[in-house]
């Protein structure tokens, strides 16, 4: 059901379901369906480890679940990258852990989670934007303990929607008559062919505003402002660098390989104040 709500970028979401739709047809042709084993099939943690780094890429649109074959379609998973993010956390050998950041966005399902678990970390966790941090990319960029962007990056788009299609007047003019049978005024909202009532916009409505408090509430927990500042920013919009940096968006503008200098430089320090310590033991 989460599915339906989404936090991405107006103008991917033009792309992206054919994206997810593509994913699925392959997965029914391959005999791959849904279900506990076969994502099991479909999952492979997306997570690199160079020198005591985690490198886990945030890549493409987001959902809840997706595996290797989904990235092939250019779909991220929110749980895949939280048992990735997890496996980073648990292993004695990472130091720290970069998250290449470049996607619209996507479904709102999981990311709490996703969330909770980089807001939580104990090891050094660092957003690098490499193209687009949009929507719910954002949300999860917000968790870490810096951002850095690329000089032509953009940040942003926060918010939350869904977009639904009236279609009973042309249905009236076809001739056809849709008759939900269910058990309630809600139940049908949004059904194919029919009316769309205030009542039911404003339900939708609940649930996009539902979602829309917890993403400023994480932002603001995240960024360590006030959700204030994050609701004068939270209009939709995409930001360059520099009007992220001012708003308190992200941290500074680097690329990937200055943070990743930085972070081996960092374990380095870190490494020789450990060493210190023990020989004062």
């Amino acid at each position: 059901m989460n599915d339906l709500y989404w936090a991405i970028h107006p103008h991917a979401m033009q792309e992206f379901p054919q994206q997810y739709a593509a994913y699925w047809q392959y997965c029914a042709e391959h005999g791959i369906e849904d279900g506990p084993a076969e994502d099991a099939q479909r999952d492979g943690l997306p997570i690199r480890v160079t020198n005591g780094i985690a490198v886990i890429p945030v890549m493409g649109g987001m959902i809840r679940r997706a595996g290797p074959i989904a990235r092939m379609f250019g779909i991220a998973g929110t749980d895949g990258l939280r048992l990735a993010i997890e496996s980073a956390l648990a292993d004695e050998d990472v130091n720290s852990i970069v998250l290449r950041v470049d996607s619209p966005g996507g479904s709102v399902s999981g990311l709490d989670q996703l969330g909770d678990v980089i807001n939580a970390a104990d090891k050094p966790v660092i957003a690098q934007v490499e193209g687009m941090a949009a929507s719910a990319a954002y949300y999860v960029a917000s968790q870490a303990d810096r951002i850095m962007a690329g000089r032509t990056d953009l940040v942003g788009s926060i918010g939350t929607r869904i977009m639904l299609y009236d279609f009973s007047a042309a249905f009236e003019e076809a001739g056809i008559k849709p008759i939900p049978i269910d058990t309630g005024e809600y139940k049908s909202a949004g059904a194919m062919g029919t009316e769309i009532t205030e009542n039911q916009q404003e339900d939708f409505r609940r649930l996009v505003d539902f979602y829309f408090k917890d993403f400023i509430q994480v932002v603001a927990r995240g960024r360590g402002i006030t959700e204030s500042a994050v609701q004068e920013v939270a209009d939709g919009r995409l930001y360059t660098p520099e009007e992220a940096i001012e708003s308190g968006l992200i941290d500074g503008v680097a690329t990937l390989e200055k943070t990743l200098a930085e972070q081996r430089l960092n374990q380095q320090g870190r490494a020789t104040d450990s060493a210190r310590a023990r020989l004062r033991l």
